[in-house]
């Protein structure tokens, strides 16, 4: 999995995204947490996925941008609505990838 340079956090990991990130990345208790990534289907715009789907196999998820992290499942839906208005407002379109740079 790849991570986004400037990633989006929710208000309640935010003190303790460095953790997440690790505990994502390797697999160790992720389950607190949920994590928002470019999609995997071009007609979406971002896929939503609870922590404990990274518990496994890493290899699924290598080439996956994961863009925003977030404590629960409704911060994520908000995190994600402000991605989404940020590249709304900035570039009138709704081409997250190209807004950020991927």
């Amino acid at each position: 999995m790849k991570w986004y340079k400037k990633l989006y956090l929710g208000e309640s990991i935010r003190q303790q995204s460095r953790m997440a990130k690790y505990q994502i990345a390797f697999g160790k208790h992720p389950e607190d947490y949920y994590c928002i990534l470019l999609p995997e289907n071009p007609k979406d715009l971002l896929d939503i996925l609870p922590g404990r789907m990274f518990s496994g196999t890493r290899d699924r998820w290598k080439d996956q941008y994961i863009i925003g992290l977030a404590g629960d499942k409704a911060e994520a839906f908000e995190v994600v609505r402000q991605i989404i208005e940020e590249v709304y407002i900035r570039t009138g379109s709704l081409d997250i990838p190209a807004f950020l740079g991927i």
